[in-house]
């Protein structure tokens, strides 16, 4: 298994609360120290055992019994080509020793008592083999197709958004193909046909989104990069721009709680995205993509990859964009888009050394401005004479190292570490109102997987430890987070023939500020059939909120911000069942999944929206607040090469807000997608269509409206639709489309916008598009 492939699980990072020396974020930190001195002993005991495990590990377990090495493929009776077949079950004819493929279709099985014996092969859509082992040596297995057709031609097509019946965790992977089917000029656009994640504006001048899952806010949802949780506080406040699209190969999105391998900070999910690699063959030697909207929005975007020898190989990839026209859609005098430009640059080299040692390294760097606020010729009513006007400006550098060592002879075990640096610099100013931050980061961890005397029970355990110092300042007022998180996790998976796969994870970590965090999480998977399957998973999950950070959307609003007491770091449980169903309908491939998910906060940072029409205020939770999901979804091949994706998601999510139970406002409490893709069979034009129905949302508090009196308190539901065509020609693709088709915006976004440095102004109440339509075209190049 390829280092890039095998450690990207091996090296999700973890992450911690926040040290705050201010007195908002108290909490321990008088007795930090005492309390350390006091827990060495319990923390010694942990890294002694996992040293002892590392010592004890391999020679005890794993090689407590020799192995009978194999690979299962199927051969393509045309061009009489084998292919490898992942996910294969192997297991004697006893049911003893159960174990599956890897990606490569090899795999090792530990020897019963006594040779000969029969060894059990089989694959969903492939005819159950079984072979007399008589004698220790390497074998290959070649499955037939469960059904053979005379004189047809069998072509498989790659799902757009694929769900995995082999792993317990819920995991569902965005494709590029899915990628495609609309414009994605970065991350916070690569949800547009995913019912799972929502995106939507912060707020209604500095172009900043936002996603969320579970109906909860994105910073209750972990985003990776490669399992490298690089958006964290400040880089998570605009990082879903940072991203460009046709830099990314695919998105996992995990619902729930996630591996403790990854960290205790997810709550409702984790999105790990997997950029471009240099020695995948798909990937192009040189790629060109061009975009251009109406509206005068432009980008570029290229890579260049490289092959230094059979070891060594690279890829650069640059992207630049372009916003300098300013546009208002409504005729209040504010930007509905913010003009600016951002550049960004991505190297990384692969090193594969062809025997043990695997490695990666590479740099990032990131300059990011945009400006927002009222159109220049608009009037002047500011203190000093000058119009309300917004700059972000977003300036990132971060180069990561990984190094694995891996056993061709032992397929389950592996050793890998990684280390990542970063530094992030913010300045931005909304109004009269500023915030500037400056965080550097520091991570690094290793872990060590094997198997016991079966490979049917496999292990992981590791260390890792992150330091964080941000340095920030609201309306100059100096504040400094300090995040020093020592961490020890384990986790252990069964899996079962092909009917039961259980994980179960535990991690400590000792933060800085809130002493001992201990996290368990569980994830179960059972195959009633082939093509029939549950999940069940429950996990706890910690994290130390950043009022500014977190909240920075309601800086673009007069209401000031009160902190009512010292703030608590949130701890929560989440819980969640998965269903999926995989058949044939009318001899056409369908699937239909259901989730229901729900996520209890023990202690939560309330920020109340509700209770003073001038004011925000954050407290900690007293009393319930809860989020509970449900969604269904139905895949179906139509017709030939006809897509039909229907969905239905419904969200509860309430808190308690002064001691009112209430729900949480900007959450659509229903939502429904629609999504239709066709391809001509010579794969020569690509049509897609997509049609969003959003519910109503319950809505803060604010002032009443100088034109239009007191607002309402909810939202009314909306449509929206986006369309898009591709021509592919040999060597190039055309494509074109529009977003939000039908043109519909929120009416008024901006309250009081004729006075923005009145009390009584807010841009932040934003529920629905608030950019109009968007009509693009673009060019796709690709050079292999």
């Amino acid at each position: 298994m390829k280092y890039y492939q095998f450690i990207g699980t091996l090296f999700p990072a973890s992450t911690g609360g926040i040290a705050d020396e201010s007195s908002h974020y108290r909490g321990k930190a008088e007795c930090k120290w005492n309390f350390l001195s006091r827990n060495f002993f319990r923390f010694r005991t942990l890294i002694s055992s996992f040293f002892l495990l590392c010592a004890l590990g391999n020679p005890l377990i794993a090689n407590s019994q020799e192995l009978l090495k194999g690979k299962v493929v199927d051969r393509d009776n045309v061009s009489k080509t084998e292919n490898e077949l992942p996910g294969a079950n192997v297991y004697w004819i006893d049911g003893s020793f159960p174990t599956v493929t890897d990606e490569h279709g090899n795999f090792s099985i530990s020897l019963p008592d006594a040779l000969p014996a029969k060894l059990i092969v089989s694959f969903v859509g492939f005819q159950t083999d079984t072979i007399l082992v008589e004698k220790q040596k390497k074998i290959k297995v070649i499955l037939k197709s469960s059904v053979e057709l005379q004189g047809v031609d069998i072509t498989a097509r790659r799902e757009a958004v694929g769900i995995s019946t082999i792993n317990p965790i819920n995991i569902e992977k965005i494709t590029q193909k899915e990628l495609l089917k609309a414009a994605c000029c970065n991350l916070s656009e690569a949800f547009e046909t995913s019912p799972t994640v929502n995106v939507a504006y912060k707020d209604a001048v500095t172009g900043a989104k936002e996603i969320q899952m579970l109906g909860l806010s994105g910073v209750y949802s972990q985003l990776m990069t490669e399992n490298i949780s690089s958006m964290r506080g400040i880089s998570g406040i605009y990082g879903l721009a940072f991203i460009p699209g046709p830099w990314m190969e695919s998105i996992q999105v995990t619902k729930g709680s996630g591996s403790v391998v990854n960290g205790y900070e997810s709550t409702t999910g984790q999105i790990n995205i997997e950029l471009l690699k240099p020695d995948v063959d798909e990937t192009p030697r040189f790629y060109l993509n061009l975009f251009r909207e109406l509206n005068g929005n432009s980008e570029i975007n290229t890579h260049f990859k490289r092959t230094i020898n059979d070891k060594l190989s690279s890829i650069l990839m640059l992207h630049g964009n372009y916003m300098g026209r300013e546009m208002d859609h409504n005729g209040d005098h504010f930007k509905d888009v913010p003009t600016g430009q951002q550049f960004n640059l991505y190297n990384r080299w692969q090193y594969h050394s062809g025997n043990k040692l695997e490695s990666q390294f590479g740099l990032k760097l990131l300059t990011d401005r945009r400006e927002g606020g009222q159109l220049k010729d608009a009037v002047a009513t500011g203190p000093s004479g000058q119009i309300y006007s917004t700059q972000v400006e977003n300036k990132r550098a971060e180069a990561f190292l990984k190094v694995g060592v891996i056993y061709p002879d032992k397929p389950f075990k592996s050793i890998g570490n990684i280390v990542n640096v970063s530094i992030h610099d913010l300045k931005s100013n909304f109004g009269l109102k500023s915030y500037d931050a400056t965080q550097k980061s520091f991570f690094i961890q290793s872990i060590y997987q094997n198997t016991f005397a079966q490979t049917n029970h496999q292990y992981k355990f590791g260390l890792n430890y992150r330091y964080d110092i941000t340095e920030q300042k609201y309306n100059n007022q100096p504040l400094q987070i300090i995040e020093n998180i020592p961490g020890v996790f384990a986790e252990y998976t069964y899996n079962y023939i092909d009917k039961l796969t259980a994980i179960a994870g535990v991690r400590e970590d000792y933060h800085n500020n809130y002493g001992w965090i201990f996290t368990p999480r569980f994830h179960a998977k059972y195959n009633l059939t082939d093509n029939f399957l549950v999940r069940l998973s429950a996990g706890k999950s910690f994290r130390v909120a950043s009022l500014y950070s977190d909240n920075i959307s309601v800086m673009a609003s007069s209401k000031a911000l009160k902190i009512t007491e010292d703030i608590l770091p949130e701890r929560a449980w989440n819980y969640g069942f998965n269903s999926t169903i995989k058949f044939t309908f009318f001899d056409r491939e369908a699937s239909l999944s259901g989730d229901i998910y729900r996520t209890d906060f023990i202690d939560q940072l309330i920020v109340d929206a509700y209770s003073d029409s001038s004011s925000i205020l954050f407290y900690n939770l007293s009393g319930k607040s809860y989020s509970n999901s449900i969604q269904f979804t139905f895949n179906y091949e139509l017709l030939p090469r006809l897509d039909v994706r229907l969905a239905y998601k419904l969200d509860d999510v309430k808190s308690t807000y002064l001691g009112i139970l209430q729900d949480k406002p900007l959450v659509s409490r229903n939502k429904a997608l629609g999504n239709i893709a066709y391809t001509t069979a010579n794969e020569h034009w690509k049509f897609d269509y997509t049609l969003i129905w959003d519910g109503q949302k319950k809505l803060p508090v604010t002032w009443e409206h100088a034109d239009h009196g007191q607002l309402s308190s909810y939202s009314p539901d909306f449509y929206i639709m986006h369309a898009q065509v591709t021509k592919v020609f040999r060597k190039f693709e055309l494509y074109g489309g529009c977003e939000n088709l039908l043109d519909f915006t929120q009416h008024q976004p901006v309250i009081n916008s004729d006075n923005p440095f009145s009390n009584e102004f807010d841009a932040s109440r934003i529920w629905g598009p608030v950019d109009g339509r968007r009509v693009f075209a673009g060019f796709r190049y690709k050079f292999q």
